[in-house]
């Protein structure tokens, strides 16, 4: 009977307890079939006595990491991503519904998820998402097999709807109380029990108000924030409020006049609460706020490894190479020439440390001979009369790839429809008809038609463009701009998405981050800690204004004075670099795996990446101050919260030891 109950102890958390209870039972009915006497059954009495004692030993140590906690963040949403596939995240449509204000009448969809991982990918801060509306919820989606906790964190970001399938969030209270997991919830998205007796507070309901939010004592969550928060620039919009009661033990953190919007709560198993209030679909306009999300995902695990781009900025420029130039009456204009490129372009950003991208094209559609050829072996006279020579225009270029000045971007293949002989016809039309048309030179989309471009001809366009800039200037670019912005919108024609699937890392100017995670478009927040400035090269964001007005360039650096102009590439590393953290407890030690791609991370290997490494005041105070701090190896000096990492792609290691 004894090793029938010991060996029951294989069995972790209610199974034990099952098990046993299961065992006593048989026991008991053993005894009274043998009529066992009065000193066996206080024996057996006894032995319970122990093994319940081990079972409560073996239930309280089961896995809880307390301080010691993964870096990586798990969202969990309910029906906000609008891709049933689970790889497209848009800016979701309005409803349909009427808002009844004269302002905005329609009501806007649910930009909260959205916004959620810009920011994280922004930050290059590693996450995973579960989604309500398909899934599931499951304790082994936050622990692994051994049952160790995979999160650090959990985003709630769970809105109302009939769509939801039906979730046990004992689930999450189980995490966060037992695990020490912790857990950041956001806005209205809080309706559920559970997760408001997590947070400390009773959820009353959202109202609309105009009241200004400040902080509230002296708290890590809110210390760099400033008080009153200031939204974005932008049009004035119709905000709602949360009201919340707050539990005992729940720390007020923001006020929206009388009534709290944020707040922080503590848990013994070393799990740690937020909540972070005001209009779901506004919340994250205001710097303060996105601030305190990101120094949330710090105290929460304990300490973060993020970046910032509060001083940086991407300089961009559009079609050199492109056929419009020669073609196009209304757009006409002879390629830059190597002079021009060099005294105009190249020695002001050599001056500035300054990098301009460039979209090029790398092919040129020749009228009388009905095909496609390399741009950069042209030289010819067009049917204006302009002599165009792109040969000497690529040396410059070549020139300014080499000092390190100009980026290589894609700006297609041709930036022209592809089918050009199908009726209405540009082949053989003259100047001043169907050449005339600027719906001949997207590419994308095939705007003179009014009609999508097929995706295997996008994704053979995307492919070959990336190859013929590879050849023509021996770099790969990984940002990818459709000429003109026309583009396909349909889920299965998306060109986005297609240009993810050709290996780009990047959608320009402004549509967003391309991976094999996913596709966000749509990109927000530029200018800010979380985004770099988007900059039109000067005069018009093309080699045309330059053509006319070469000495208008250098002014940028007057109309920006004290930026850093990036390469889009550094910006594109970032976005797609692979960190996790653990603990080596044993050493007392934080280990932070660092992992760029060979491909979309190349930036790296010739540059060194700098990160910003944050604790939380109460790690410190646990763990102690930290005595060391290793990159690769090699003993290091942190100077405030920068972190530099050699350069070079794979794999680098951060050892901090306390």
């Amino acid at each position: 009977m004894i090793t029938v109950i010991f060996t029951n102890f294989i069995f972790s958390g209610t199974g034990i307890l099952n098990r046993l209870k299961q065992d006593i039972a048989k026991f008991k009915r053993k005894m009274r079939q043998n009529k066992t006497s009065v000193s066996s059954c206080v024996r057996a009495s006894v032995l319970c006595f122990l093994v319940m004692l081990l079972f409560s030993y073996a239930y309280a140590s089961d896995p809880a990491p307390g301080t010691h906690k993964p870096f990586r963040i798990l969202i969990i949403i309910g029906d906000q991503w609008d891709d049933p596939a689970g790889y497209v995240v848009s800016m979701p449509e309005p409803t349909g519904a009427y808002s009844g204000y004269d302002a905005k009448p329609e009501v806007s969809g649910n930009v909260d998820f959205h916004h959620l991982v810009v920011l994280l990918k922004s930050w290059g801060i590693p996450f995973d998402v579960v989604r309500l509306d398909q899934q599931i919820l499951d304790r082994y989606m936050l622990l692994d097999m051994h049952g160790n906790p995979m999160y650090g964190i959990v985003i709630w970001d769970v809105n109302r709807s009939e769509k939801l399938v039906p979730a046990d969030l004992g689930i999450i209270t189980e995490m966060v109380t037992r695990y020490g997991i912790g857990m950041i919830a956001l806005a209205d998205r809080v309706s559920q029990p559970e997760i408001q007796a997590l947070l400390g507070i009773q959820y009353l309901g959202s109202w609309e108000s105009s009241d200004a939010m400040v902080t509230t004592g002296d708290h890590f969550l809110t210390r760099e924030i400033v008080s009153p928060l200031v939204a974005d620039p932008g049009p004035e919009v119709h905000m709602k409020r949360g009201q919340v009661e707050l539990s005992p033990g729940t720390v007020p953190l923001i006020l929206k006049g009388p009534f709290v919007q944020a707040t922080a709560r503590e848990f013994a198993s070393g799990g740690r609460t937020v909540w972070i209030g005001n209009d779901s679909n506004h919340m994250f306009s205001f710097q303060g706020l996105r601030t305190m999300l990101r120094r949330a995902i710090t105290w929460t695990v304990g300490y973060s490894l993020y970046k910032t781009w509060e001083n940086d900025a991407v300089m961009i420029m559009d079609d050199p190479g492109g056929a419009q130039n020669a073609w196009l009456k209304h757009w006409h204009y002879a390629p830059l020439s190597e002079s021009v490129i060099e005294k105009y372009l190249i020695k002001p950003l050599q001056e500035h440390n300054a990098v301009l991208n460039i979209n090029f094209v790398p092919a040129f559609v020749n009228d009388a001979a009905r095909q496609l050829e390399p741009t950069w072996n042209q030289k010819f006279t067009d049917g204006f009369g302009l002599q165009h020579d792109n040969i000497a225009s690529k040396a410059g270029f070549v020139k300014g790839i080499r000092e390190g000045v100009f980026e290589v971007m894609c700006h297609g293949l041709t930036h022209m429809q592809p089918d050009l002989v199908s009726a209405p016809g540009w082949y053989g039309a003259g100047l001043e008809q169907e050449k005339s048309e600027v719906g001949w030179y997207r590419e994308f989309g095939d705007t003179r038609r009014h009609k999508e471009i097929p995706a295997a001809e996008q994704l053979w366009r995307m492919k070959t463009g990336m190859r013929w800039l590879q050849e023509q200037f021996g770099v790969t670019p990984l940002e990818f701009c459709p000429g003109g912005l026309g583009t396909s919108v349909s889920y299965f024609n998306s060109t986005p998405k297609l240009a993810a699937q050709a290996g780009f890392g990047w959608c320009g100017w402004e549509t967003g981050y391309l991976g094999k995670d996913m596709v966000i478009i749509t990109w927000q927040f530029f200018g800010t800690p979380e985004s770099p400035l988007l900059v039109p090269a000067l005069p018009d964001a093309h080699d045309f204004g330059i053509a006319r007005e070469p000495e208008v360039f250098a002014t940028v650096f007057d109309r920006y004075p004290g930026k850093r102009f990036i390469g889009i590439n550094e910006f594109i590393g970032y976005l797609h670099a692979s960190n996790t953290a653990g603990w080596n407890v044993k050493e007392n030690k934080l280990v932070i795996d660092l992992n760029y791609d060979s491909h979309y991370c190349m930036d790296f290997g010739k540059r060194p990446t700098v990160w910003k490494l944050e604790f939380a005041d109460w790690l410190l105070k646990e763990k102690g101050a930290v005595s060391s701090l290793k990159v690769d190896g090699t003993a290091v000096i942190q100077k405030g919260p920068e972190l530099q990492v050699p350069a070079g792609t794979g794999s680098h290691t951060v050892e901090v030891s306390f």
